[in-house]
């Protein structure tokens, strides 16, 4: 039998409405959008490399909380009507009102990060790219505590080797200051997202060659990047 979060996330990582996309975006852009201005101004660098109309998936550090719906703010709109954002199912899915509202806020389905759903998770959100949508996905698992990438779970590369995808790499500066894990208000505070180059991975590559390459590109994109240590990269 399935179990709660298993039916949830049958029930939430399907296509939504065209109607339900709609009500989103109007919240967004009437609310969320104008509350983040105020505390958080954008700038968005690299938008010229989200060309063609194939699935993307947007790879993103992760810092903060903000970090979901300012990236959401960057993405042009033709893009982020046909985006989910994979949330944490025992975080953002473990109260019905805090499901609702990231669902229809921020389009966020539940991402099982661990144990027995796992995997029928990930297959599921396969389904997902295969029917046309994108993803904003963080492979970190949680947020960092001190801004420094952590290393990425191995699930990353598994739905990067989806056939007909690309790989976004995404870099979030600010959101570490603007809203660190533990903080419950921002502060004001300026924030830059850059978008780097597409990459593509054939079925069936190494895993763990996949995830380090695309962790190394998110990293590539930091301001005073570091290179990974090579046990990394492995």
């Amino acid at each position: 039998m399935m179990t709660t979060i298993e039916r949830e996330l049958n029930t939430r990582v399907r296509g939504k409405s065209g109607q339900a996309k709609w009500l989103g975006e109007g919240v967004r852009q009437t609310l969320l959008f104008p509350a983040l201005k105020m505390y958080t101004p954008l700038t968005i660098k690299g938008v010229e490399n989200l060309k063609g109309e194939q699935p993307f998936i947007f790879v993103a550090n992760h810092a903060s909380h903000l970090d979901a719906p300012l990236l959401l703010e960057a993405l042009p709109i033709h893009l982020r009507v046909r985006v989910r954002v994979a949330a944490a199912a025992d975080y953002f899915f473990n109260r019905p009102w805090k499901g609702l509202l990231v669902s229809t806020v921020l389009n966020a389905f539940p991402l099982v990060r661990k144990g027995i759903g796992c995997l029928n998770s990930l297959a599921q959100v396969q389904e997902l790219l295969r029917n046309g949508q994108s993803l904003v996905v963080f492979p970190e698992g949680t947020r960092t505590v001190d801004g420094n990438l952590q290393p990425f779970k191995r699930g990353i590369a598994r739905l990067a080797m989806t056939r007909g995808v690309q790989v976004v790499p995404v870099w979030i500066e600010g959101t570490h200051a603007a809203l660190p894990k533990g903080s419950h208000w921002p502060h004001h505070q300026a924030v830059s997202i850059t978008f780097g180059t597409p990459l593509s991975f054939a079925p069936g590559s190494n895993a763990a060659h996949v995830t380090a390459e695309i962790e190394q590109s998110v990293q590539n994109l930091a301001p005073h990047c570091v290179a990974l240590p090579e046990k990394v990269c492995m």
